[in-house]
This record gives structure tokens, sequence and C-alpha cells, in this order.
């Protein structure tokens, strides 16, 4: 920091990342018009207030820290376009260090400025309804809570692209999910869904859709009304059978049907010619039926093996 004694004002981008740091030293608050900032990768246990003094603010990488809460003052960076709170790949490998929140202050839902907001690892039990204030928000990422649902006000977040809600306890999808007319990648996996709304099929740009690890018995059929959907993946569900309406989806690449209770799939699937990947590894299909589907699937790189 002592680089930049009497050139604050001239300071646009700072990274302290990987320092071992235990504190934001007092000094990066004087920086009125850094932009972009990095703490990623430290030890630091607190956000003081005085982060609300950064109105110039783009960019804020605080994961992998030891925060345990965010200050209301946050929500005067009112510039901010990308947050990043929760955790996730350490480039200093030797520091488990991690934020842990069970809930967030609503003045970073009056960040309406944001493009990307990380929330991921955290701990958190709830996202309040504050949430559809965000109208600019592209990328959300809430995998790795406790989440058991997602409020119906994600519908107003009409820009978004990108939506990572994996690994919680979510057990159903709000109807307003359909209104995410712009969603292109979806991440579900490991919640405890059953059965995906109708508007669901509604996503017109929905291209790749992750469900592995839940509870679903059947097949979702609104996938098969999804006219972008190239990748699918329900590995370690609970399906015993797979509808026809599947060879419908002309345009599917990838399909990971893993670790379910299938006997059979070939009439459901036999042409899908634009099928490059499918994982049917861990089911009862038979040897027999592999050989098959490598004949009538030759463009696709079929996992399988023989259960036993």
């Amino acid at each position: 920091m002592e680089e930049v004694e009497g050139n604050e004002n001239q300071v646009i981008k700072l990274s302290l990342q990987g320092k071992k740091l235990k504190a934001i030293p007092p000094k990066v608050f004087e920086l009125k018009n850094l932009k972009y900032v990095s703490f990623k990768d430290n030890e630091i246990a607190e956000l003081p207030a005085e982060i609300g003094q950064l109105k110039e603010l783009v960019y804020l990488d605080i994961r992998n820290n030891k925060l345990t809460n965010i200050p209301k003052e946050i929500g005067e960076c009112t510039n901010l376009k990308a947050l990043y709170i929760g955790n996730g790949e350490r480039e200093v490998k030797q520091y488990r260090v991690a934020n842990k929140m069970e809930k967030l202050p609503v003045e970073i839902f009056k960040l309406t400025n944001l493009i990307q907001l990380d929330l991921s690892q955290l701990a958190l039990k709830s996202i309040p309804d504050e949430l559809g204030n965000l109208v600019n928000l592209e990328e959300l990422y809430m995998s790795s809570n406790d989440l058991t649902k997602l409020p119906t006000s994600i519908g107003k977040l009409q820009k978004l692209t990108n939506l990572g809600c994996s690994s919680n306890e979510i057990t159903k999808l709000p109807e307003e999910i359909g209104q995410l007319n712009n969603l292109q990648w979806i991440w579900l996996g490991y919640n405890k869904l059953k059965k995906l709304p109708e508007s669901f099929g509604q996503l017109s740009k929905m291209e790749s859709v992750y469900l592995k690890g839940n509870e679903f018995e059947d097949f979702p059929l609104v996938l098969t009304k999804l006219p972008a959907v190239t990748n699918i993946n329900l590995g370690r569900n609970k399906l015993t059978s797979i509808p026809a309406e599947l060879n419908e989806i002309k345009q599917l690449k990838v399909l990971a049907l893993d670790d379910n209770q299938l006997k059979t799939v070939i009439e459901q699937i036999n042409n899908l010619k634009s099928l490059k990947s499918l994982n049917i590894l861990n089911n009862k299909v038979k040897i027999e039926e592999f050989k098959q589907l490598q004949t009538v699937l030759s463009d696709a790189k079929i996992k399988f093996n023989v259960k036993k």
C-alpha cells in the first residue's frame, strides 16, 4: 500500500488476493476512484462499514475469507456490477477458510446495476423477495447453501442467463421461473426436486439443464418443450423409464441418465442423431442394447457398464 502514497486518486484497480490478510488495510478506503478490488483468498473476518465510501466500485471480490456478515453500507456502492461474496476455488490452496452467513442485508438488493452475483457456499437459509429488484442481473450463483425454496420474485430477473442453485434443499420451483426468457444455463443438481413446473417449458433459450442427484421418478416432460436445449443431466435420480417424447429433442447433444433404474432406452432415443455424449452407467440396460445403441447413435460417445 506504500506504493500508492500520494497517488490515491489514480488507483483504479487493486488486488490483495491471497496475502494472508486478517483485516482490510484502512488505506484502501482512501482510494476514492477505486473501481476493481479483490480481497479473495485471505482470512478477513470483517468487511468494514467504510466500504460504502468507495462509490466508484464496479467489481468487488471477497470470496474465501472469514466473513460472517456484510454491512448494510454495501448498499451505497450503487455502481457495483460484479459482487462475489461466496466461496469457491482457491488459488491459495493451503488456506481452507470460508465465509459463512445465514442471511444477507437487504441493502445488497438495492444494487440494481449488478450483473453478476455469487452467493455460493455461504450457509444461507433463504433469499428475500427483494432479489427481484436486481433487474440487470445476468448471472446468479447460490449453490451449496441451505435454501429450501426460491422467491417468486426471481421471475423479475428478465436478463438472467445463468442460474446456479445446486446442492441445496429445494423441493419445488416457483412457476415464475418460466418468466426468465433469457435463461440459458441452470444448475439444480443435488436438491430434492420431484418435478418441474409446467412454466419451465416456456424457457425458449434454455440450453443446459443440470438436474443430477434429485428425486425424479418420472422424466420431466416439460424438458421436451425446450426448443434450444442441447444438454440434459438427469443422472442419479429414481427413473425407471424414459418417455418416447424424448426422441423429439432432435437438437440434443448431451444426455446423462447414469445411476437410475432404467432397463431400456433405445426406442426412446434412437432418433437423437445429434447426440454426441450418452451416459447410461449404472442402470439395468443389457449389453445387447448397448451394442445396438452404438450402431444407431454412431456419432455418440456412450458410457455404459453392466450393473451387477
